[in-house]
């Protein structure tokens, strides 16, 4: 494992690469209010198999804030770090905010997306969003109110989102390393994911939720499948958000399956 920074703009982004260059490349972006660390299973069960990049968004784990750096950002910080590490193409894992980076990512540098598994989030490419946040209207009305008043319950509800087992939220909330107050503006902008147009280019999607999860976003996934081409959805029973944290074995072996029939997929395509 080799942790570096690499500057954009003005905020230094923390991530970590796992080498294992004959291999293909998996980037992996987190949720809001988490970090990099909560993929520490998922690191453990491909970095054999692939070459990892695990990423902290600003103002979250490792990475610096900046008022001139947002989430939003994130497709070009990511296209800057495969640039660096000389990676030409790369699968992507995301979650939640993390999942709008990965398809934002696939959306703006077509050409450099093997595919994408997109965790408890929305086609971008839709009006799955509208939907989403009409729905979240007065949660976050109370979550503005936690943020000025009582910040541990605004970290909570985070916390009690991601996971329904205890020990599954613990985990998350190891994960929140470096999320403050002020983390809460690196979401500003993130409708510019929403106006990237049709999709260009046509990739293989993996799309999951939790059986409790909220039930937009289930309806979402569903969506997906129905409106983006060579996706698939799978639902995850006693599961919440991070579906990988209440049941991380089977997600594992779901995705080295994903991952490898895409692999198998693009030999055929160059023969």
């Amino acid at each position: 494992m080799k942790a570096q920074t690499i500057k954009f703009k003005d905020c230094g982004i923390y991530y970590t690469i796992f080498q294992n260059e004959s291999k293909p490349t998996i980037v992996m972006i987190h949720s809001y209010a988490s970090s990099g660390k909560i993929f520490d299973s998922q690191v453990l069960a491909l970095k054999r198999l692939y070459q990892l990049i695990v990423v902290d968004l600003p103002g979250h784990g490792k990475s610096q804030y900046s008022k001139n750096v947002k989430i939003n950002d994130m497709p070009e910080v990511i296209k800057l770090i495969l640039d660096r590490e000389n990676i030409a193409k790369t699968h992507l894992i995301g979650v939640s905010e993390g999942a709008l980076v990965a398809q934002a990512f696939g959306q703006i540098f077509s050409n450099k997306i093997l595919s994408a598994v997109v965790v408890s989030s929305f086609s971008i490419f839709h009006d799955s969003y509208k939907a989403f946040y009409e729905s979240q209207f007065l949660t976050k009305l109370k979550l503005f109110f936690f943020w000025l008043f009582a910040f541990g319950k605004y970290k909570n509800y985070y916390v009690e989102k991601s996971a329904l087992k205890l020990q599954a939220q613990t985990l998350f909330a190891q994960s929140m390393i470096g999320f403050s107050r002020r983390s809460v503006f690196v979401k500003k902008n993130l409708k510019r994911f929403y106006h990237l147009g049709e999709q260009k280019t046509k990739y293989p999607t993996y799309v999951v939720c939790g059986e409790f999860d909220l039930g937009i976003i289930k309806d979402a996934s569903l969506q997906y499948e129905q409106k983006v081409p060579l996706t698939t959805v799978e639902g995850y029973n006693d599961a919440k958000q991070i579906v990988f944290l209440d049941n991380p074995r089977l997600f594992n072996e779901r995705l080295k399956t994903f991952f490898k029939s895409v692999d198998d997929l693009g030999e055929t395509d160059g023969e």
